[in-house]
């Protein structure tokens, strides 16, 4: 017995001692470390830099705001230690590193609070001194490194030695601190800023086309003109989406955060799912706690509308979780991107289509930002955001609603894209398709886009189209609007990352903006939303997508949309679909985007055209001092500062992506079919290609689609084909219908010529035999009428009387001149594979 009483305490040390090395987030080393030495001293202050807005300029001041405006969630914001920061960082990277033990290894908030935040005993200091300031709702931020609080204006100014003004900036009054804040020396130290001291939020950056149809119309496609439109299926095609989806990869089971400032209506979401013919799925809606009620913000909506519509576009199966701040003055999106971000278990994709430059924000908070976004990637977050919708002049403040037409700040590029933890996206254009040298004005069908053919239809968009630098710049100043073009540069705040590296990354140490892009153009080809506000906005009939199925709105417009705000949001949704492929969430992807460049390039599509160059006003900041009066960065080949690595093969992407396993497939492809004209026949030639070791017998089928009972096509197809090692082939055979005088099954039944004797004989002959079965004394009168029956079977039979044919003039004219699309489908087990091949009739 004494024995045991000897060994049994070391026996538990041993086990406390191996407990605390196998759990690192509870060593001693990994909690946070109290940084409050000293009491706190409101007599001993100091200065905090980096608060101030950016635009809270001496020449917008309007003089000092009433001291009993109330203020809700004033935040003190706390900066990581170096040795915290150094943590983190190694973390960060370790996550991402393939062999390391952390890889992928994720961290919950309270692991990262107790990592990475305050220690209780600090936060307990701070709390103590805002409480004595007369604060009330004070509340510690799950991260532990934010704290909030409300008071009065005049409470604010008092604590925290600033005063707050009214500034008037674009036509628009606003409120912000017009000098610094100080904060007692005990705690300054560590404190990266004070926010929620002013009212500017964040602009909407979507570019919206309201069209009546008349002179632009949905190639997705239209039945009325032939502009190009683009639906969730036309980019899924353009952008190989679709073979993720045969696979059953749509992103079910993951959440996209999409965050925003204006509540939204379930009625346009819905409409637009219904419109193009996705499945219902409500979003979810999340108002952001402590900020506000719910309202509709008539300018924000539109932006909000095509975020959650476009993200759930893309990522089909997923839930799109909609995360907004509500009215509350000093609220905006930037607080959303905060909730989103300190609650990973609710997403694990955050996008977001707003920021602002560099710049023209409060010096610390692009940091406070990073701060942020760093936290979720540590809990395997993974956040995209747009580079902007003004080129290289991404400071510029619009006016009341008149556009920006110049710049005057010089270059400058966008927070939160700049933030090395975030996949900026650029923008780009259609190229390919253009019938004239402006995309923006013209475009063309064959062979990328399927024709009209009476009707409104879903998906149009054939195959891939090469693609330029986004920049409508010069179309949209000559027709009334402003500048127009992708963000990108080089940011003069974040250095560039280790992963940053390939051909056409500048060597200047710092980190270059975007990462990739997608198409972007509102004028060539811009994505149909759903929007009831901005329909009510051009008129109040025009309510947008009314009719189940239809993005036509009450009066047959369309409303379409483009920006950077679009690319941040589809490449939201095939992350999401990526997601699901990995089984788990990914973290930030910029070095394995960068990586996968070198390793797998058909994974991308090199845009080396184009340029995100604008005008600028002779005299302003980074305007050259002789002509031309522009700035901006060009493309080429690799990265550039305009599109970065490219726009992607979806598909290509999601195969080539570390640690994914891909499961057998097939692809199906055809060339397009030209027939001289009406009656004769032509084949294409179908390619069934394998995909990851897959083998077995594929049936085919073949279909015109849209289903005409007009266009009198006929279609046959190989009815199945063996794919044993490499590609396999079938012929597909399309038939058309020539010019023919009659459609009755009698007439074209009928055989060439006309044999009077054949058809007189056997009217007579019938005559016959009825005569015999008449009495004699009738037979007279009978045998009359038979004769003239005989005759008239003659008649018709040869074509007689009167015909609207006399001139010669078929009555069916048979397969009219067009463009057609026969739907090649391949089926093997459960994996089915659709291409349209495109047919034109001359």
């Amino acid at each position: 017995m004494k024995r045991f009483a000897v060994v049994a305490p070391l026996y538990a040390a041993l086990c406390l001692l191996l407990l605390s090395l196998a759990t690192p987030s509870l060593s001693t080393a990994q909690i946070a470390k109290n940084r409050i030495a000293q009491a706190i001293d409101n007599a001993d202050v100091v200065a905090l830099k980096g608060s101030r807005h950016g635009l809270a300029r001496e020449e917008f001041d309007q003089g000092r705001v009433d001291g009993a405006m109330k203020l809700t969630g004033v935040t003190i914001n706390f900066r990581p230690s170096a040795a915290q920061q150094a943590a983190l960082n190694k973390l960060l990277e370790e996550q991402q590193t393939p062999g390391s033990a952390n890889y992928h290894k994720w961290i919950t908030p309270e692991q990262y609070a107790a990592r990475f935040g305050m220690s209780q005993a600090d936060l307990n200091k701070v709390t103590a001194w805002l409480t004595s300031q007369g604060f009330t709702g004070i509340a510690v931020e799950r991260n532990h490194n934010t704290i909030s609080f409300n008071g009065t204006a005049a409470q604010i100014q008092n604590a925290l030695r600033t005063e707050l003004h009214h500034y008037q900036v674009g036509g628009e009054m606003h409120f912000a601190m017009a000098e610094e804040p100080s904060l007692p020396r005990a705690f300054a130290d560590a404190v990266l800023s004070v926010g929620n001291l002013s009212d500017f939020r964040p602009k909407p950056r979507v570019k919206k086309v309201n069209t009546s149809d008349l002179d632009a119309s949905a190639h997705f496609t239209s039945s009325v003109s032939g502009n190009h439109f683009l639906s969730p299926a036309d980019f899924a095609t353009i952008y190989n989406v679709q073979p993720l989806y045969d696979a059953g990869l749509d992103g079910s089971g993951v959440t996209i955060a999409v965050v925003g400032q204006t509540a939204i209506s379930t009625t346009d979401t819905r409409a637009f799912r219904s419109a193009a013919g996705l499945a219902a799925k409500d979003p979810v809606m999340t108002l952001v706690p402590n900020t506000g009620t719910s309202v509709h913000v008539a300018d924000d909506e539109v932006e909000a509308d095509l975020d959650v519509e476009w993200s759930g576009g893309v990522a089909k199966g997923a839930t799109v979780n909609y995360m907004y701040a509500g009215n509350a003055t000093n609220k905006s999106v930037w607080d959303a991107l905060a909730y989103a971000v300190g609650h990973p278990e609710l997403a694990t994709v955050v996008t977001t289509s707003y920021g602002f430059c560099e710049a023209g924000l409060p010096a610390s908070f692009p940091t406070q930002v990073q701060g942020l976004i760093q936290q979720g990637a540590s809990m395997g977050q993974t956040v995209t955001a747009s580079s902007g919708d003004d080129g290289a002049a991404d400071c510029e403040v619009p006016v009341g609603n008149n556009p920006i037409t110049s710049g005057t700040q010089g270059p400058a590029v966008d927070v939160p894209a700049s933030i090395p933890e975030v996949t900026g996206l650029g923008g780009t254009e259609f190229s390919a398709d253009c019938a004239t040298g402006s995309c923006a004005a013209n475009g063309s069908n064959a062979p990328y886009w399927a024709g009209t053919s009476g009707s409104d239809v879903l998906s149009s968009a054939l195959e891939y189209i090469p693609e330029t630098t986004w920049n409508d710049t010069t179309f949209d100043l000559a027709h009334g609007g402003g500048l127009s073009a992708t963000g990108g540069g080089a940011s003069t705040i974040f250095l560039k990352p280790s992963w940053q590296t390939g051909t056409g990354v500048p060597a200047a140490n710092h980190r270059y903006v975007p990462d990739i892009a997608l198409s972007a153009s509102a004028d060539h080809d811009p994505y149909l939303v759903c929007s009831t506000t901005s329909a009510q906005q051009q008129t109040p009939a025009d309510t947008s997508c009314p009719t189940s199925g239809s993005f036509r709105t009450g009066a047959g417009n369309l409303l379409a949309v483009g920006g950077t705000s679009v690319s941040s949001q589809v490449f939201g949704g095939i992350l999401a679909i990526l997601n699901q492929a990995m089984g788990a969430g990914l973290g930030p992807v910029n070095s394995t985007l960068y990586s996968l460049k070198a390793t797998h390039a058909a994974a991308f599509h090199d845009i080396t055209t184009g340029s995100n160059i604008v005008p600028c006003t002779q005299g302003t900041t980074g305007c050259p001092a002789s002509a031309p009066f522009q700035y901006g960065f060009s493309a080429t080949a690799g990265y550039d500062e305009v599109t970065g690595l490219g726009t992607i093969d979806a598909n290509v992407l999601v195969n080539a992506w570390p640690g994914f396993t891909p499961t057998p497939n097939f692809s199906l492809s055809g060339p397009a079919i030209t027939i001289a004209s009406a009656g004769a026949s032509g084949t294409s030639t179908i390619t069934l290609a394998p995909s990851n070791g897959f083998t077995g017998t594929v049936d085919l089928t073949c279909a015109l689609t849209p289903a005409s009972t007009t266009a009198e096509i006929t279609c046959t197809v190989d009815p199945s084909v063996a794919i044993t090692s490499g590609s396999a082939t079938a012929t597909l055979t399309v038939a058309t219908t020539a010019a023919h005088a009659r459609t009755s099954t009698s007439a074209s039944a009928r055989p060439r010529g006309c044999f009077p004797w054949l058809a007189a004989s056997s009217g007579l002959g019938f005559a016959g035999i009825v005569l015999l079965g008449i009495p004699s004394r009738r037979r007279k009168s009978a045998a009359l009428a038979m004769v003239m029956f005989a005759c008239l079977t003659v008649w018709a039979g040869c074509g007689g009387g009167a015909s609207s044919n006399s001139n010669n003039t078929p009555a069916n004219p048979g397969t009219p001149a067009n463009t057609y699309t026969i739907a090649v489908t391949g089926t093997s087990g459960s994996i089915s594979h659709t291409t349209n091949v495109t047919v034109t009739v001359q």
